[in-house]
């Protein structure tokens, strides 16, 4: 039989070493709060060594506003102490060497050694599980306010299609409250009888095989109100897991309006469409019959001419002259405003090598180029898919302007330059000739409009109105950056293709 002193020396060699190695913190201190015991755990958690907190009041440890709380009790503990948690239901907190506080758990033991009273304290530092704690509340806090503030309803459902979840969105849209869903099949609920055995089938099928049609898709089907009523939804599902446990949300939105905003936009697009064909055919039917009367008038003013040129009265000459110019400018409005109505009637997209293109444009404009001296500047320019004829006349109306408005006594100076962008490329043309005010940047593109007499410039009013009409035919727009007396630029775009390169 082993002796009795040899089992307490192994007893207290085996306590001794659960003490130094303990992976808990652990103190012992006496009835008078003072520390006896400090294991090496504690001395890593609290940043003292054993020497600096053996003999030292328990308090040394505790936050400076904790610590008349915890003598209190302390003495109580000593009263009537058992094993038991300390603070249960309460946040504790501990301070270590450093000053830092950081909140703990502790389980208190009780022994006797001798007449004293002693209580051993097992610590734990919860700081990272209260970390996680907060983030999680604040997850779901944040969860529930998503959920409460989503300009889409929010609708989940179990694996047995029972809705679990339903937002105030959802309240809004369907017109049922959570209580009066929650728990109710789905498809019973907001679905469309048609769709209803479709539903029942895919969620089936996806529970069993993960094979899915509609699943993390945007879709557009109708749904239920509270009502009865049938109205457009945009719907996307998705599959979801927690603890083990499958459930699907669903998003959806009400899209009744915006159902009812297109069918508006594709009416008024219908009817401005017809009301375009309607207008160009008149302008063409009106300019091409207006052709015959100024052909009479123009051919009984050659008649009086040729009647009165032997006469010396000036008046009756003048009058003739009068009659004259106005038949020609007459001639010439129907004859731009026939061009106008004709711009892309017969629209067959081409491959149009706009180095050429420009070339021949300044070949039929070399009388007005030498007359003005003007020195013409070309970059490298694209091959684009575009409507030949119209993409002519747009240059061609674009560069006679630069050489027509220009500044008396200076040379014209104009600059053709391309910037491809991502869907578009981006045509400049700038000159040095007298600029136009801001406030008719605007103007300047409508039909008729003009900025000045026909002594001082020549033309209809209608070119640039052609530049503007020729563009949107090519998916672009034309605009102008200009200052008075020192010259302008004008911009268009064209939509590219695929077919578009540099030459």
């Amino acid at each position: 039989m082993k002796d009795p002193n040899a089992r307490l020396l192994d007893n207290e060699l085996a306590f001794k070493s659960l003490f130094e190695h303990a992976t808990i913190s652990i103190l012992v201190t006496d009835e008078n709060g003072d520390i006896n015991l400090v294991n090496p755990n504690a001395e890593k958690l609290f940043g003292y060594a054993k020497e600096e907190l053996t003999g030292k009041p328990i308090e040394l440890l505790i936050p400076e506003s904790l610590k008349d709380k915890h003598r209190q009790y302390r003495q109580q503990y000593f009263k009537e102490p058992k094993a038991r948690p300390m603070g249960l239901g309460k946040d504790l907190f501990a301070r270590d060497k450093n000053g830092r506080t950081f909140p703990v758990e502790i389980s208190l033991g009780y022994y006797k050694l001798g007449t004293k009273k002693m209580a051993v304290a097992f610590i734990t530092d919860v700081s990272e599980r209260k970390k996680a704690e907060e983030i999680l509340r604040s997850s779901e806090e944040t969860t529930r306010l998503i959920m409460n503030s989503a300009l889409d309803a929010i609708v989940c459902i179990d694996t047995n299609g029972c809705i679990t979840v339903w937002n105030p969105q959802a309240e809004k849209i369907f017109g049922w409250t959570e209580s009066e869903v929650k728990g109710r099949r789905l498809s019973e609920t907001i679905i469309p009888e048609q769709y209803r055995a479709l539903h029942e089938a895919g969620l089936k099928r996806y529970l069993t095989t993960r094979q899915h049609t509609v699943i993390n898709k945007l879709i557009e089907i109708t749904a239920l109100n509270s009502n009865g009523k049938e109205f457009p939804i945009e719907l996307t599902i998705i599959p979801m897991r927690q603890k083990d446990n499958d459930f699907f949300c669903a998003f959806i939105r009400d899209i009744t309006e915006r159902r009812e905003a297109e069918y508006r936009q594709n009416e008024f697009a219908e009817n401005l469409k017809q009301k375009n064909i309607e207008l160009e055919q008149f302008a063409y039917v009106a300019s091409h019959d207006l052709q015959e009367p100024l052909r009479t008038v123009s051919g009984f003013v050659e008649l009086l001419k040729r009647h009165y040129k032997d006469q010396a009265d000036e008046n009756v000459t003048k009058y003739i002259n009068y009659i004259t110019d106005a038949s020609d400018r007459m001639r010439r409005l129907v004859q731009d405003l026939l061009e106008y109505s004709r711009l892309g009637r017969e629209r067959i997209l081409e491959s149009i090598d706009c180095n050429a293109m420009v070339q021949d444009v300044l070949s039929d404009l070399t009388m007005a180029i030498q007359e003005s001296q003007a020195v013409i500047h070309i970059g490298r320019l694209p091959v684009i898919s575009g409507y030949t004829t119209e993409m002519k006349q747009l240059f061609q109306n674009l560069i006679s302007n630069s050489l027509k408005f220009r500044k008396p006594g200076d040379p014209p100076v104009i600059d053709l330059s391309v910037s491809p962008k991502d869907d578009h490329w981006t045509f400049k043309i700038t000159d040095n000739g007298i600029g136009i005010d801001e406030k008719y940047w605007d103007r300047i593109f409508i039909i008729f409009q003009r900025l000045h007499t026909k002594n001082e410039y020549d033309g209809t009013g209608i070119g640039l109105a052609h530049c503007k009409k020729i563009t949107e035919l090519h998916n672009g727009k034309i605009w102008v950056d200009s200052t008075p007396g020192k010259g302008s630029t004008f911009y268009f775009t064209v939509r590219k293709r695929s077919s578009d390169v540099w030459k």
